[in-house]
């Protein structure tokens, strides 16, 4: 029954998204991500410097506070305090401490301050992870505020709205949908001198694509690399997974991959980092992780292909200005079974503050998802927006890089699977993840090494997470 209602709710984006893709029209207006608007803050404060409010009668009324952490780039934190700008605006009762990071330093510090009951009040929540902090009781039940009408789903699909349950309680509200997939910089791919297939491509297709790569560029004299090192996320492991027929885990909650598909990973990436001019070396890879997104080498064009979802597209080209950046699957199997599956971002509330700090909360996580001042800022940020009249909404805001992220989500989104939510004990897998590839990179394991030490720990996570 849940299988059933998952592909419904992918037929429900589906119509949304095909009903937004011809809807678009040519307008290239520049989005407030890329515009020099110096409005909005890009530290953790808002603009407003006044703790109090003054009502009509002149009496000073307190304000209730209320972080929001949230993970993503420079241009991220640009959009995302405009929007806690608009919310203090229209909601002067309230005031929004922003606690912005990079992705990495995101979810160590927020696992931090969950173990310790000093969580953010309302904080970015990740499919890949939530059944961890569900699983602990740290995320607070939001189905009383979308039963009192606080936080409005009426124009958000039942089947989106759902996705936000786990273990049955409705612990997420969806932001939108979007997939993870390469991108290729056909500039740099024609510089060079290498064609490459239009949407798909195998495994082994890639590996060779990159040696080619590699050759011409160093041939021609170009201090070009192929591709980012794509072991280093836990992510495209998954994809890799699905499309030799296992997932990271099971619909009952247990490992689903095994050493020997662990170890052919790892391997795929040593041989392509001794190949050399296929991917960075390790110490590079450890810089590059690090790194904010303009000042990446993809962004600077001097790698060919990254991986991120693609409602980022947007912020890249901003960066990368003329280039010609493609939107591309991730590979398949040689057999062609594929990786893909619906992604959305998702936004939370902790279940550690008290009841006015939850009222607060829930009328900004509403704001987030169902105002017009909101989503004038965030337009793609978070993919196609899960409101569906706010998706129309932002339809003539686009600029020309987000209509092609809408159109690559309409043309992936029939081929794509699903994906089951990672059980509690997923952030000590991800962890475990971490440690295993840097091993691989740093060559102080072999493939088979580190794969048996990997599996054996992600076992003993999940096993000690029921405990």
């Amino acid at each position: 029954m849940k299988i059933i209602k998952k592909y419904v709710g992918i037929l429900l984006v589906v119509v949304l998204i095909s009903s937004l893709f011809s809807g678009c029209g040519g307008n290239s207006n520049e989005n407030a991500e890329g515009s020099q608007d110096n409005t909005s803050n890009t530290d953790n404060t808002t603009s407003n410097d006044s703790q109090n409010t003054t009502d009509e009668s002149n009496q000073v009324t307190d304000q209730v506070e209320i972080r929001f952490a949230w993970w993503g780039d420079t241009l991220r934190h640009e959009v995302y305090n405009a929007v806690c700008d608009e919310f203090e605006a229209e909601n002067p009762d309230v005031k929004v401490i922003r606690e912005p990071a990079s992705w990495g330093d995101y979810w160590d510090k927020l696992a931090t301050q969950t173990a310790g009951m000093s969580a953010p009040d309302v904080m970015g929540m990740h499919p890949q992870f939530v059944s961890d902090y569900a699983g602990r009781n740290s995320l607070a039940d939001l189905e009383p505020y979308m039963d009192n009408g606080v936080i409005d789903t009426s124009n958000i699909p039942d089947t989106i709205v759902q996705d936000g349950r786990v273990g049955g309680t409705m612990v997420m509200v969806s932001q939108g949908v979007t997939f993870t997939n390469m991108i290729v910089n056909d500039d740099l791919m024609k510089e060079v001198g290498v064609e490459y297939p239009e949407l798909d491509w195998t495994w082994s297709e890639y590996a060779e694509i990159g040696k080619e790569f590699a050759d011409k560029a160093q041939e021609k004299g170009l201090d070009y690399i192929f591709s980012d090192d794509l072991s280093s996320y836990s992510n495209t492991f998954r994809y890799m997974v699905r499309s030799d027929g296992q997932d990271l885990y099971t619909a009952d909650g247990e490992i689903g991959f095994d050493e020997q598909i662990t170890t052919k990973w790892f391997q795929y990436w040593k041989d392509l980092r001794d190949y050399g001019g296929v991917i960075p070396d390790a110490a590079t890879v450890t810089e590059i992780n690090a790194l904010p997104l303009e000042q990446k080498p993809f962004t600077l064009g001097k790698i060919a292909v990254a991986i991120f979802p693609v409602n980022q597209l947007h912020l890249y080209q901003a960066q990368m200005g003329d280039a010609n950046l493609v939107p591309h699957r991730n590979p398949t199997g040689d057999d062609g079974e594929r990786g893909e599956y619906l992604e959305g971002a998702h936004i939370a509330v902790s279940a550690f503050i008290d009841d006015e700090n939850k009222d607060a909360a829930a009328r900004f996580v509403n704001f987030f998802v169902n105002s017009e001042d909101s989503l004038k800022h965030l337009k793609m940020e978070q993919g196609v927006p899960a409101n569906e009249v706010l998706a129309e909404y932002i339809k003539p805001l686009l600029n020309e890089s987000q209509q092609k992220a809408i159109q690559y989500v309409s043309e992936t989104m029939p081929v794509a699977g699903t994906g089951v939510y990672a059980p509690v004990g997923a952030s000590a897998v991800e962890a475990a993840y971490k440690d295993a590839f840097a091993r691989v990179q740093f060559g102080t394991q072999t493939p088979e090494e580190s794969a048996e030490q990997f599996v054996q720990e992600a076992l003993a996570a999940i096993e000690d997470a029921k405990n």
